[in-house]
């Protein structure tokens, strides 16, 4: 069906912008039902959806009329793991996939203040909900971290960031000591501020739910907890047992992978949902990072998108993380990325909330894109379609306290929403086929979406061997 206006007003450089909108005869999708409202007329007034109903009500004069007949209205998307090295390529993406909002777990408030001032104001740009530096232990992974030696240091540590960098939320990371850890999360409790992101390396996924962590990310823990040899492997973290043959990386995977035990798995699951804890697969960097040896996924056409800097740093001989890893290390990253698709789907039936986050620029995350392969492997894990899009939609909504405002097409919600040319209840890559996005409640249409797609891969093909705006966080997981 052919897409119509009856006024186009004031240009930009992408798109008319109409102070209002009547989108007629669409079918929108409840994302808490997992139905479709069928051939229902929405009408946004500014940046907000003013009233829902059908055809048969008389409607004032609007700026703009957009025939969506047979087409599919979903919320704006949300990827809730990300890291923003430069805003000018990152947010067209975003924007283009139908990504409308994200959680930064590591960029550089400065750059963020930046951003939110030019893109937020006349560009489109997601929302952004953000973390700032890492509070990691006294070697942190990643430059720009924040090192905690001591619990005075944690207290500290929550202390600046809220109060001074005003972060969103604290994000924790795998080399804290756990009675460090412990202190941090008492801290976020008194100040009265959310932390989340890496179970610590010597905390367990259940005692980090019971301290009040947010949210999870990368499903790490889980299968060390589901081990037989659980009490053995933590306490070989925590320095308590010496055995040389663990510091062999395929020794420690065997140990766990031989002694996985899925009852026990089921068991801590239902005392993680007693709490209020949240999980983040994010699958797609799981599977990127597993398939780093397949050269063949350098053809992928998003590649074009990326820039030779993302590129190189695919490589995984240039990468630290991975330059040292055999090719039993990696038949072992396979293992564990396939056990973690298992994990995920116990983790949704025990009622555990999920939210999609693809952990991008690390590897085969396309920014954007990366989205909608989250849904698919989270689809692929054993959640329906409409589960699957809760993750990216409503589930974000709730986790950032912000559903009377987003998360749903609902009068009185914010017009951040996707127009889609097929059905994603009946196929979640159908999340893909995206005709229009609004931003705001302002309307880019697919021909304004190509050419945001066009000006990043003009840009890309041009660009130098360093990102743009990257401040820190450049590899961050």
């Amino acid at each position: 069906m052919k897409i119509f206006y009856t006024l186009l007003l004031a240009a930009s450089s992408f798109c008319s912008i109409a102070q209002t909108t009547l989108i007629r005869n669409v079918n929108i999708v409840d994302v808490q039902k997992g139905i479709l409202v069928k051939n229902r007329d929405v009408l946004v007034e500014a940046n907000t959806i003013k009233w829902i109903g059908n055809a048969t009500k008389n409607i004032p004069l609007v700026s703009q009329v957009i025939d969506a007949s047979g087409r599919f209205l979903i919320p704006g998307l949300w990827d809730m793991h990300t890291h923003i090295w430069n805003a000018e390529t990152a947010f067209p993406l975003l924007i283009a996939n139908g990504v409308t909002g994200i959680r930064g777990m590591f960029e550089s408030m400065q750059n963020v203040e930046s951003w939110r001032k030019k893109y937020q104001k006349d560009l489109p740009a997601p929302q952004l909900f953000v973390a700032g530096p890492i509070v990691d232990g006294p070697k942190p992974t990643w430059p720009g971290s924040v090192s905690v030696k001591t619990k005075e240091e944690g207290l500290a540590a929550v202390d600046s960031l809220k109060n001074k960098l005003k972060v969103d939320f604290i994000k924790v990371y795998s080399g804290l000591s756990s009675e460090n850890y412990f202190a941090i999360a008492a801290a976020c409790k008194k100040q009265q501020i959310v932390f989340a992101g890496h179970v610590p390396n010597e905390v367990t996924v259940l005692e980090a739910a019971k301290a009040g962590q947010k949210s999870q990310e990368h499903l790490n823990g889980f299968a060390e907890l589901a081990s037989d040899s659980a009490a053995y492997i933590f306490d070989y973290i925590k320095g308590k047992i010496k055995n040389p043959d663990f510091a062999v990386r395929s020794n420690r995977k065997a140990l766990i992978f031989r002694n996985y035990n899925e009852k026990k798995l089921k068991n801590f699951l239902t005392q993680i949902k007693k709490t209020d804890t949240w999980i983040c697969p994010t699958l797609t960097v799981l599977k990127g990072v597993a398939s780093l040896k397949d050269t063949a996924l350098l053809r992928d056409p998003r590649m074009e998108y990326m820039g030779v800097y993302t590129r190189n740093s695919w490589d995984y001989q240039k990468d630290f993380r991975f330059k040292s890893f055999s090719d039993k290390d990696f038949e072992d990253m396979q293992k564990d990325y396939l056990l973690k698709l298992t994990i995920t789907k116990y983790i949704h039936q025990a009622g555990i909330p999920i939210l999609a986050g693809t952990d991008f620029p690390n590897p085969h995350c396309y920014i954007g894109f990366g989205l909608h392969d989250e849904l698919a492997l989270l689809v692929k894990a054993g959640l329906t379609n409409a589960e699957a899009l809760k993750t990216a939609t409503i589930n974000p909504a709730i986790y950032l306290q912000i559903s009377k405002k987003e998360g749903t097409i609902a009068v009185g919600k914010f017009a951040n929403m996707v127009l889609l040319n097929r059905n994603p209840l009946e196929d979640i890559q159908n999340t893909r086929t995206i005709e229009m996005v609004f931003v705001n409640g302002k309307a880019y249409t697919k021909e304004d979406l190509e050419r945001m797609l066009a000006q990043v891969k003009k840009m890309m093909a041009s660009a130098t061997t360093k990102p743009i705006d990257a401040g820190f966080g450049m590899h961050a997981d």
